[in-house]
């Protein structure tokens, strides 16, 4: 395998799970550690499609800017690989939380999500406290939690790759990607409070069929209208996104958790900084009166040939 399993699909499983390299044990043993971990994650990815052939087993893992500075203080930094800072808008902010690995699983059923969380436990357990472990579940027939379809505005599978991986020939992390992860909260009693055409009116599309909007009706400062981003010609550029539902419906608690894939992750940027901070038109994504985040961390996914080289020690 060259590249991680970073384009999502559908699945009916999926757990989330952002980690912190302990702050009391020594930075040789976690580099150690993590090492070890790296040389057995491509037999382990393996050895789970192998046992599991029939439930479309896929994981990632992301690298935050913290710990890549204490793991690899000698290497160079992945080019747009930093903390992410905070985007404080009129009425939301996208918050900045901390996070040293992100791991992204998901399969057709839990069980083997749970398998593949367990051998990172067993391996990772001494060095790593956890910060957020998050179970999410594909919803009716591939709906975010709000109700409607997501990922309709996702490249397809072909177009994903130019989209989602760094291609410069010149960027030692080439094949790799970036991944902003955010859990948000959802107020579901609010959100029921409007018709199914309010609800179209702050989605842009239609809630039934999946149909966008014309323009004549759709809001401006509707979701699918508002986050586009834009290159300097004005054209439309686009990344991959996923948001995963998960849900405590016996606590009333509901959410929805966004995953943004890119090989340019100013990208996912510019997309956040409409949603948030608004236009000339309006102050901010109108889907944000139901969501709040939770969570905010960018991470670098490396390559197989990259995780390789951390775990041969090239990548110091």
């Amino acid at each position: 395998m060259k590249y991680q399993d970073v384009i999502p699909e559908q699945a009916q499983s999926t757990i989330l799970c952002t980690v912190n390299f302990k702050k009391d044990v020594a930075t040789s043993e976690i580099v150690e550690t993590f090492k070890d971990f790296c040389e057995r994650l491509h037999p382990t990815i393996n050895s789970m499609k192998i046992r599991f052939p029939y439930d479309n087993f896929k994981f990632s893992m992301g690298i935050g800017a913290d710990a890549w500075e204490r793991l690899f203080p000698q290497a160079e930094k992945p080019n747009e690989l930093k903390r992410f800072s905070e985007i404080k808008g009129m009425t939301k902010t996208a918050v900045s939380t901390a996070g040293d690995l992100f791991f992204h699983i998901r399969a057709e059923k839990m069980d083997v999500c749970y398998e593949m969380m367990l051998v990172i436990h067993m391996l990772l357990k001494d060095v790593i406290d956890a910060v957020d472990e998050t179970h999410g579940f594909r919803f009716r027939d591939g709906r975010a939690i709000f109700g409607f379809v997501d990922g309709t505005e996702n490249p397809d599978s072909e177009e994903a790759k130019d989209v989602v991986y760094i291609d410069a020939d010149n960027d030692p992390y080439k094949d790799g990607t970036y991944v902003l992860a955010q859990k948000y909260s959802f107020d579901l009693d609010l959100w029921d409070t409007l018709t199914v055409e309010q609800q179209e009116l702050v989605v842009g599309r239609t809630k039934e069929n999946d149909l966008e909007l014309s323009a004549d009706k759709k809001p401006s400062n509707a979701h699918t209208e508002i986050s586009k981003a834009h290159d300097k010609a004005g054209e439309e550029v686009k990344i991959m996104r996923a948001n995963i539902a998960f849900a405590e419906a016996s606590k009333n608690i509901f959410g929805s958790y966004f995953l943004g894939y890119s090989k340019d992750f100013s990208i996912t940027l510019q997309m956040l900084q409409h949603m948030f901070e608004g236009n000339e038109k309006d102050t901010h994504d109108s889907i944000l009166d139901f969501f709040t985040p939770i969570t905010g961390n960018l991470f670098f996914v490396p390559s197989y040939e990259q995780i390789d080289k951390i775990a041969s020690g090239e990548i110091k």
